[in-house]
């Protein structure tokens, strides 16, 4: 790999999103798939950005995120890198540049499977990698992605990029961002069950976690 180079994607670049697309749909379980026609129309939209790591010309790598404007949050929705070119700090590059995009002095949120991290799945694996960037677990919060237009996603969890002398999140702005995210990403109601569902346990402090190992007893 040479010359990598992260750009962002217009909303006019046709080829580009295709070639974009192609790697977003191999990479992402297709229950947290978006419909291509619904991802290409986030390309429009003021408050996505979309970039792409591109390698000798091709594309490599792609990320969504979600920017609500006068908003204290940021939303990292996807993450894609080629099969191949995994490994290589593509992904690092892409979240740091989103996080670049969004600005100073929001809170970076993301989307993530639930595992343990040295469970030895692509989903643990994909877990510690936000936890080697610095992103840390919203505690007791069992997230519900919005999606239904490939299944039921899996069990997920909400993480955060706060910074490190942040060590809990009110409820109420938990509860915010959930809202904004279900209504504004997701097109949902702003009364959903689910915003209750999600939050009704929660204490008035949310800590943020650490993202821990399995607790299940050591490798040899």
């Amino acid at each position: 790999m040479t010359d990598l180079r992260i750009q962002p994607l217009s909303a006019h670049d046709d080829n580009g999103f295709r070639q974009a697309y192609a790697v977003y749909h191999d990479a992402i379980l297709p229950s947290e798939q978006r419909t291509e026609a619904e991802l290409r129309s986030l390309t429009a939209r003021p408050d996505y950005r979309f970039l792409v790591a591109v390698s000798d010309g091709l594309p490599i790598g792609m990320s969504v995120s979600y920017v609500p404007p006068g908003d204290d949050f940021w939303l990292f929705e996807y993450a894609a890198v080629a099969p191949a070119e995994r490994g290589g700090g593509i992904g690092a590059n892409l979240f740091v540049a989103s996080r670049l995009m969004a600005g100073q002095g929001r809170v970076g949120l993301v989307e993530a499977d639930a595992a343990y991290a040295d469970s030895g799945s692509e989903q643990a694996r994909r877990l510690a990698f936000y936890g080697r960037l610095g992103c840390r677990i919203i505690a007791g919060l069992d997230y519900l992605l919005p999606l239904r237009t490939y299944g039921v996603p899996p069990p997920m969890v909400l993480l955060a990029l706060a910074p490190r002398e942040t060590a809990s999140v009110p409820r109420d702005t938990v509860e915010r961002w959930l809202r904004r995210l279900y209504v504004d990403a997701y097109h949902q109601k702003t009364d959903d069950p689910r915003i209750a569902e999600m939050v009704s346990g929660l204490p008035a402090e949310v800590k943020l976690a650490e993202i821990q190992p399995s607790p299940g007893p050591a490798k040899p």
